[in-house]
């Protein structure tokens, strides 16, 4: 060290008083201090204990509500959508925009999803969940919790296929690490057959309702559809007049992911849609046209678009009157159409191109219900089929 600088620092030294380095030490004492209370705190906040309801033997209840740990995830940002929530809003955008999923498709994500965030944090709406903080563990205990409050397989199953798409999605659009949901097992679904009713019991339920009201017109117009024209219920309910071409026998139907198709419209279908029609106009004339929603096809006696509920509704009171059992719904009317043009002969792709399927292999699960067309091959084709 140079002899110059030493002489000065000694000298400096010198100058200091004895109470001038009183107060300095004083005031190092109190930085110290400060510093010192301020890592005891500190340390004192990383010790907290875990409530004890993160400690429960259950897995599904162990991770219901438990904070999710940030340890050794990887740093990798996000370019939008940082958290659970703002990721699954961008998810359901996407959905919306890009694959053009119908609103009621988009209200079953929802409610899936939001459900999983409620799993994970009961009081959701008051924190801030990292994507990152989202782990197999978490996503397997879900699963095992719906499977503990008696969940069908299917609805399990379909809830699962929700995250995994979800986050799918934000691994390849917003550069998530990995797709925590991807690894764990769904649960076994019994593949069933589709249901359908016999030829008579259809034409039964199809006549059944009253042509003395306007209800049962409309009734009347909407089973022919839905079975003369093989339709699903969403489709049905969204049908403007401007959809209906009776002339040429058809409705332009908006299906699933905004894909339109040509339905068919029978000679009875045809009949029952100009009756109503008819009776649709007269009952206009007697509401207030300001209320009226004018372009919908099927209106109820206010002229209001019918919504999925009450053509729900109206469907099953009229099956359950020639039919028992479960499934009672629009869907089972469709099943009908596709099993009885496979029964009468019909091409499969035809019946796909019909249904509106975007692969042929959905349509063929028809096939195997048509045990009818079946026998009768057999019966045709086989030397022994027949007496």
């Amino acid at each position: 060290m140079p002899l110059c600088f030493t002489r000065r620092a000694a000298a400096r030294v010198r100058r200091i008083s004895i109470a001038g380095f009183a107060t300095l030490s004083t005031r190092m004492n109190r930085k110290i201090a400060k510093t010192t209370t301020r890592t005891t705190k500190t340390t004192r906040t990383k010790t907290l204990r875990r409530p004890k309801r993160f400690l429960s033997a259950s897995p599904a209840k162990a991770y219901r509500g438990a904070p999710c740990s940030m340890a050794s995830l990887p740093e990798k940002s996000l370019h939008g959508g940082s958290s659970l929530e703002e990721g699954i809003a961008l998810f359901l955008d996407y959905l919306h925009k890009e694959r053009n999923y119908a609103e009621h498709t988009l209200n079953s994500y929802r409610c899936d999803l939001q459900q999983f965030v409620r799993f994970l944090y009961p009081r959701v709406e008051e924190l801030h969940l990292p994507l990152r903080a989202v782990q197999r563990e978490q996503v397997a205990a879900f699963v095992t919790d719906l499977e503990e409050k008696g969940l069908k397989a299917s609805s399990v199953a379909r809830k699962l296929a929700a995250l995994r798409s979800l986050f799918r999605y934000l691994c390849r659009e917003k550069g998530l690490a990995a797709n925590p949901a991807s690894a764990v097992a769904s649960p076994l679904v019994e593949r069933s057959l589709p249901r359908h009713l016999p030829v008579d019991q259809v034409a039964e339920a199809v006549e059944a309702p009253s042509s003395e009201r306007f209800s049962g017109v409309r009734d009347r117009a909407i089973l022919e559809v839905f079975y003369g024209g093989g339709i699903r219920l969403g489709e049905l309910v969204a049908l403007n007049l401007s959809s209906l071409d009776l002339d040429e026998g058809v409705i332009k139907v908006l299906g699933k992911g905004r894909r339109e198709r040509i339905a068919p419209v029978g000679a009875k279908a045809q009949e029952a849609l100009k009756v109503y029609l008819q009776r649709r106009a007269e009952v206009l004339l007697e509401v207030d046209m300001a209320q009226v929603d004018v372009g919908a096809l099927f209106l109820n006696g206010r002229g209001k678009r019918l919504s999925r509920r009450t053509v729900q509704r109206v469907v099953e009171r009229y099956l359950s009157a020639v039919s028992e059992g479960d499934s009672l719904s629009p869907h089972l009317l469709r099943h009908s159409f596709a099993t009885h043009l496979l029964d009468a002969g019909a091409d499969l792709v035809a019946v796909k191109e019909l249904l509106g399927h975007a692969i042929l292999t959905t349509t063929q699960v028809y096939t195997d219900v048509s045990i009818e067309r079946l026998q009768a091959i057999y019966a045709k084709a086989h030397p022994h089929g027949s007496d």
